[in-house]
């Protein structure tokens, strides 16, 4: 392996690995802030840092109206959404559970794929989305039983990520024709200043519901290793390898993000996840690793999932 390919590979695991302690960064920042304060903070730090590249770059932001229409679709669903249903999620989930579900976003990706732009799946493919769909049942049940209902609690939780999953979906297929025609890092930049048109709003409203939280070293270092950290840092850093390294070279990076974010979990805040939920996770590895390896070049299904957390 030549050495630009092998450190664009170590750029690749570097972001998904910042990805990876995300879960239990929002966890602990969650214990203070409510959800769209944090991501109003978040995106606000995030923001102050992507400004003055986006300013530098305008010129070359989408200027039609069809791909201006995409751009905000994107914003709503994987800058909004996606981050409102995810954090919602956690706050009421665990890293771990988080950690373990986030892979599923690739069988979202093919599911949507399938309903919206016609493509066709393989038997093996099949047979990956049905593995990948049990494994996302246990995790969210927690085990071998029927759902008993989704009133609150963990389960409550569990669904909310999937939800956001399948937001963080339909933000790939969204923005395929985008990414392959504009700087994906400055694309994701204008998406990240964009989203703080919801996010301060809806923010200060929870802010001065609930009040505003005392400051702690937690909330500070959360807020901190998500606006920094995983959105600026995270983001540049996986565009760099994605520029780099062939699509299917990423396929092993698909169990970064599951298995050290719940080692990062049960090491931290000391998660102790059940059997039912740890087999939940490798059937969502395994049903995951079916589906990247037989997708065909060019599908809407990403090779590795990008932007946990």
């Amino acid at each position: 392996m030549n050495s630009p390919r092998r450190r664009a590979l170590a750029v690749l695991a570097a972001s998904n690995c910042l990805w990876a302690g995300s879960y239990v960064a929002g966890k602990v920042a969650l214990a203070s802030w409510p959800v769209a304060s944090l991501n109003m903070l978040r995106f606000s730090i995030a923001g102050a840092v992507l400004a003055p590249y986006l300013w530098r770059n305008r010129r070359l932001l989408p200027t039609g109206r069809s791909d201006r229409l995409r751009l905000g679709a994107m914003c709503l669903l994987g800058f909004i959404g996606n981050k409102a249903f995810e954090y919602w999620g956690l706050s009421l989930s665990t890293a771990t559970d988080m950690a373990l579900l986030i892979a599923a976003e690739a069988l979202a990706t093919v599911v949507l794929s399938v309903l919206l732009l016609g493509e066709r799946v393989r038997r093996p493919e099949g047979i990956g989305l049905l593995v990948g769909g049990l494994g996302v049942y246990l995790v969210v049940v927690g085990g071998w039983r029927l759902p008993s209902g989704f009133g609150g609690g963990q389960a409550l939780g569990n669904l909310l990520i999937v939800i956001s999953l399948v937001m963080e979906a339909g933000f790939t297929i969204v923005g395929k024709t985008l990414a392959e025609r504009y700087p994906p890092f400055l694309i994701t930049a204008a998406l990240v200043v964009g989203s703080l048109v919801a996010w301060w709003p809806a923010g200060l409203f929870q802010l001065a519901q609930a009040g505003w939280p005392a400051p702690s070293l937690g909330v500070l270092a959360g807020g901190l290793y998500l606006g920094l950290v995983t959105t600026v840092v995270g983001y540049w850093a996986w565009f760099y390898g994605l520029q780099r390294v062939m699509p299917g070279a990423m396929a092993p990076l698909l169990f970064i993000q599951p298995l050290v974010g719940t080692a990062l979990a049960v090491a931290i805040r000391g998660e102790r996840p059940g059997a039912a939920t740890l087999l939940g996770g490798a059937l969502v590895l395994a049903g995951v690793t079916l589906v990247v390896v037989q997708r065909q070049p060019g599908s809407a299904a990403p090779p590795a999932a990008a932007g946990g957390g």
